[in-house]
């Protein structure tokens, strides 16, 4: 219920915003008609994907971003990744060219290795050139990080390693560029710093405990 409720609120300020027949509506839509659980998109803890696209959208209205294409974007923006068959082009066509520019430019390249560290912090650093595509990133890494408790212990610690070495940078740098979003940008890196460090410190004892059983 209250991811359904996360999902209520969107409607009603996307309809208040803009509209019921307005292209953020139709995103939203789209988003829940494409990556839902029965199609086989699901988060770690089983629910709908889609409903991490309505999170991340609603992270971005309530820290003051009201660009529709910015918002229509951040419920797409994991589509043209993870969605066979969907494309800059099929977005364009569906959603204009502004809107699949900020989705495909938010996506990983199938082709490149994000795991080394010069290929992600290229990707990061063309991120940050554009502030719609910079909040987008952000706020997916905010909602990423806060709902890892479903995760592996390895997968949680793999992403909080990720988060400090990349991220926090990535987020500071965006906050001096880009003052008008400062509370976004700001708020990322220390709500999530403290995530990082607990889960660091638990990885920590899960090796020495584990060390211990195997010895």
């Amino acid at each position: 219920m209250a991811k359904q409720s996360s999902r209520l609120l969107l409607e009603r300020r996307l309809t208040l915003l803009y509209g019921a027949d307005s292209p953020s509506m139709r995103s939203l839509h789209f988003i829940i008609g494409e990556m839902n659980a029965k199609k086989g998109y699901v988060r770690y803890d089983g629910s709908d994907y889609y409903m991490h696209c309505v999170d991340v959208a609603n992270f971005l209205i309530s820290y003051g971003i009201r660009d529709q294409d910015t918002l229509s974007a951040a419920l797409l923006h994991d589509i043209i990744e993870d969605v066979p068959g969907h494309s800059r082009e099929s977005i364009a066509c569906l959603f204009g060219e502004r809107v699949a520019g900020f989705v495909s430019g938010v996506s990983n390249d199938p082709a490149l290795n994000y795991h080394d560290p010069a290929v992600l912090r290229e990707h990061l650093s063309h991120i940050a050139e554009d502030v719609n595509t910079a909040v987008i990133k952000t706020a997916d890494r905010m909602h990423n990080m806060y709902t890892l408790s479903d995760a592996s212990i390895e997968k949680r610690y793999r992403k909080a390693v990720e988060t400090e070495e990349f991220f926090i940078p990535f987020f500071k740098d965006c906050r001096h560029r880009y003052p008008r979003h400062e509370d976004l940008f700001q708020a990322a890196k220390t709500q999530i710093l403290p995530q990082i460090y607990e889960i660091k410190s638990h990885y920590e004892d899960y090796c020495r405990l584990r060390d211990l059983l195997e010895a």
